[in-house]
């Protein structure tokens, strides 16, 4: 299975690359699971200046991916908890974005 959050550090540049191109990099449970616990760490790593935010391929990011969650294969959590978690988590990586503590850049292609 490919890896939805490549991650590098050059220089003092930190680079999230969304690596789902055949779906336009739109967003996945896996991938907001990979933003979560990338961008709290790149926060505090002191080697990092900067985050990058970019998609493989020809798009940045689709959003949500609505032909999986229309397939019943993203987002169907059966429990009132499994729920809470899986919006929790896409406003926490909202969150981190806005506020990390260092610049961050969307590099669109």
């Amino acid at each position: 299975m490919t890896e939805v959050l490549l991650e590098t550090l050059s220089d003092g540049v930190a680079t999230l690359t969304m690596n789902r191109p055949e779906r336009r990099n739109a967003l996945s449970s896996d991938m907001l699971d990979g933003l979560l616990h990338a961008l709290p760490r790149m926060a505090e790593d002191k080697r990092v200046r900067v985050v990058v935010l970019t998609g493989a391929g020809k798009a940045f990011c689709a959003g949500g991916d609505v032909k999986a969650m229309a397939e019943g294969k993203e987002f169907t959590e059966k429990t009132l908890e499994a729920k809470a978690h899986a919006l929790r988590a896409s406003m926490e990586v909202s969150s981190w974005l806005h506020n990390m503590p260092k610049p961050t850049i969307a590099m669109v292609p």
